[in-house]
């Protein structure tokens, strides 16, 4: 094994891909932020470790084939009593003319409805005790009890922490204390609009993307702006965050001795940045969440 390990939990879906018009799927491939993340990141060369609890369905037998083609370890998936979330991307070109997409769930319940279950605090110590590794980084997207436990746990190990929200609803305490425990906070504007309220939050990079807007971030002064990178050849927007995300993580820590947030020179972290964002925009030339991959 590597010292580019890394460990994640969250959203880890499989994804359905349809082109509109079309009857049959063209892929079925891992999915969710977490999914994308962990995936890209084995795809670059980490060894990645996705904890996640999912179900006995052919729907987890399919994701779980994808993960072990693309090198990804799965000792720390359970399918025994969770549930395997399903999401259905379905391609399209608009009324415009531009090519764009929007997701189902195959369990829809007249809103986009995701049947996706945390881990337990059961599962998390269980998991703990028969880890026998310091990850480089741990990645998590979703706020619980559990998935916090994980984040501390491995932060007092040593290892940096990227939290990226899909909100900051529902449980604010915790939501709160996974901030505190995050080095770096990746969020789109569509999730979580004022970035202002991280102000006064020392030692840790936030990161607000923007869209065709490009991104915002801080890391101890002020909020900076970094233009986006232009492509012209967009066949398909989804996953680009999610590229985005794993460049960042791979242009920080991989390979690195110091991986400290407050050790980062202001100019590694614009540099690291836009290589992030280059990826982003490259990916978004090729259909599937992860078609850059292929």
């Amino acid at each position: 094994m590597s010292d580019n390990i890394i460990l994640g939990a969250g959203l880890i879906s499989l994804d359905v891909l349809i082109r509109d018009g079309e009857r049959l799927p063209v892929s079925y491939y891992v999915g969710g932020t977490c999914g994308n993340v962990m995936m890209i990141l084995a795809h670059m060369g980490w060894d990645a470790f996705p904890i996640a609890r999912l179900d006995g369905t052919k729907d987890t037998a399919r994701l779980l084939a994808d993960m072990k083609k693309n090198s990804v370890h799965t000792d720390f998936i359970s399918t025994s009593d969770g549930k395997t979330p399903v999401i259905v991307q379905r391609n399209f070109i608009n009324k415009d003319g531009v090519p764009t997409h929007r997701f189902e769930s195959r369990n829809n319940m007249g809103r986009f409805y995701l049947d996706f279950k945390s881990l337990t605090l059961k599962q998390t110590n269980d998991v703990i005790a028969r880890i026998d590794f310091v990850p480089k980084v741990f990645f998590f997207d979703r706020v619980s009890p559990a998935i916090l436990r994980l984040a501390d746990t491995f932060k007092e190990k040593g290892s940096a922490v990227f939290f990226e929200p899909s909100s900051r609803g529902g449980d604010v305490k915790t939501f709160n204390k996974c901030v505190e425990v995050a080095d770096v906070i990746k969020f789109s504007d569509q999730r979580i609009k004022d970035y202002h309220q991280f102000d006064d939050v020392e030692d840790k990079l936030f990161i607000q993307t923007r869209g065709a807007q490009g991104l915002t971030y801080r890391l101890n002064s002020g909020w900076t702006h970094l233009e986006p990178m232009v492509n012209d050849n967009v066949v398909d927007t989804a996953g680009a965050g999610d590229w985005t995300a794993a460049a960042l993580i791979n242009e920080l820590y991989k390979d690195k001795e110091k991986h400290e947030i407050f050790h980062f020179t202001p100019i590694a972290i614009a540099e690291a940045l836009n290589a992030a964002q280059c990826i982003g925009a490259q990916s978004c030339s090729y259909e599937g969440a992860r078609g850059m991959m292929q």
